[in-house]
């Protein structure tokens, strides 16, 4: 059984995971740097959770983060003096190894990679290779091997700069890769359900939450735990740096275009809500063309609006579709004006071409997107495409008159709009704000 949490109940069961006399130390915790190290359950333990997994989609192997994966077991069999039977060094290593740690006071440039592949005990690379597997594989997919091999290098070079700013004291092992993995993570895949396997006494099951409160709930645990002192054996700068190096580098790919966009990364989130301020601001108690609950219900078998010869035209249509389902609407925009240019009868389907109108008007380019709501308006206003725009055209109306009698300057074609859309209007405010801006633009002519 699979039981998805909404945004309050995560946080309150995870809270609850980590109450007071629950837990010892809690599976969920990354396996600490240094002499720090994962405890286990105590003896009056009641609950563990840690995760298994993501709700996502795996459509190829992740041969990259296997093979990190591998790499780090090989490494850390190598380097066990138990295995050996060769004398130890510091932290239980194989003597001869430790210069491979990093030390703070004097490091050299190779310990900031081979700290990464050293560990400390069983549980420290248990818990960091099954930190690494649930949250790598779907990011070596996004990025590809190579791309994801130098983010996870990247991050635990950074996490290691973290660490030797403030403190002394040498560290080993993954905790700062896997953290700069688990920050790349928020800033790509927000979206995504993470999977915890829950065990409290004889209740058995799997929790599903968001990612971005099991992520941001992680780094204010290290963030707190720094701050008061907990652990004084763990590098919480460490940690804190690689989360910080991943979501950064993450929002950089994003707004440089070197990762293909989707739905479900930050920077779209973050752009709809931006999108959703300015155009609130904007009609101030108008229509608000981003509510859910005004999306258009595609009808498959309705006829295209305009069948094209012309190639460029094709393949225009097409690039502005896959621009939009990957949430680049800035740039389904600029491609929409490059199509208006080669055949200015061009329409989209109905949401798109809504979208691109919305987008216009939110760039400020006020003309442009009155002839493409006007367009909207052209096509699916009237005959037998009416019927699956529904209460969509009063909206469209009521936001292009609203257009014309602000920023377009005009006035008539303003009037004939809102004229038309008062009656039909159910909500009271919106009639009242019709019939202010009609009687100001009626004084005013």
């Amino acid at each position: 059984m699979t039981e998805r949490c909404t945004a309050t109940s995560c946080i309150s069961r995870l809270l609850f995971a980590l109450a007071p006399g629950r837990v010892n130390t809690v599976a969920m915790d990354f396996a600490k740097f240094g002499s720090g190290r994962f405890n286990g359950v105590s003896h009056n333990a009641r609950m563990i959770i840690f995760p298994i997994g993501t709700d996502r989609a795996q459509r190829r192997k992740p041969w990259m983060n296997i093979a990190l994966i591998a790499v780090n077991l090989v490494v850390f069999i190598y380097t066990r003096a138990g295995f050996s039977g060769v004398g130890a060094g510091p932290f239980g290593l194989l003597a001869g190894t430790e210069h491979f740690l990093l030390y703070p006071d004097y490091p050299k440039l190779y310990q900031f990679i081979t700290y990464q592949f050293l560990h400390q005990d069983l549980s420290h690379i248990f818990f960091n290779m099954l930190f690494l597997y649930c949250f790598g594989n779907n990011l070596n997919e996004k990025l590809g091997h190579v791309g994801y091999l130098a983010a996870y290098l990247a991050g635990g070079i950074l996490a290691g700069l973290g660490h030797v700013l403030v403190s002394d004291a040498p560290t080993l092992g993954a905790s700062g890769a896997v953290s700069a993995v688990t920050g790349l993570f928020l800033a790509l895949l927000p979206r995504t359900h993470i999977r915890l396997f829950i065990w409290l006494i004889f209740y058995l099951d799997v929790w599903e939450i968001p990612a971005i409160w099991f992520i941001l709930f992680s780094v204010l645990k290290d963030v707190l735990q720094s701050v008061l002192g907990f652990g004084p054996h763990v590098a919480y700068a460490a940690h804190i740096a690689g989360y910080a190096a991943g979501f950064g580098v993450g929002m950089l790919l994003l707004l440089s275009n070197l990762v293909q966009r989707d739905h479900y990364d930050l920077l779209a989130l973050l752009q709809r809500w931006q999108r959703r301020r300015e155009y609130e601001a904007t009609v101030a108690g108008g229509y608000d063309p981003y509510r859910p609950a005004i999306k258009v219900a595609k009808d498959p078998t309705a006829p295209q609006p305009a069948e094209v010869m012309d190639p460029q035209v094709a393949s225009l249509h097409q690039q502005i579709t896959s621009l939009i389902r990957e949430h680049n609407v800035p740039a389904a925009a600029a491609a929409y004006l490059a199509l208006k240019q080669r055949d200015p009868r061009a329409v989209l389907a109905a949401q798109d071409q809504l979208d691109v109108a919305n987008q216009l008007y939110v760039e400020g380019k006020h003309p442009l997107a009155a002839e493409a709501y006007e367009a909207y308006l052209a096509m699916y206003a009237t005959g037998p495409l009416k019927a699956a725009s529904g209460a969509q055209i009063d909206e469209v109306m009521l936001i292009l008159g609203l257009l014309y009698a602000r920023y377009h300057s005009n006035m008539p074609r303003a009037i004939e709009l809102l004229s038309q859309v008062q009656d039909r209007l159910t909500d009271v405010s919106r009639r009242e704000m019709v019939a202010s801006e009609l009687a100001r633009l009626r004084s005013a002519s």
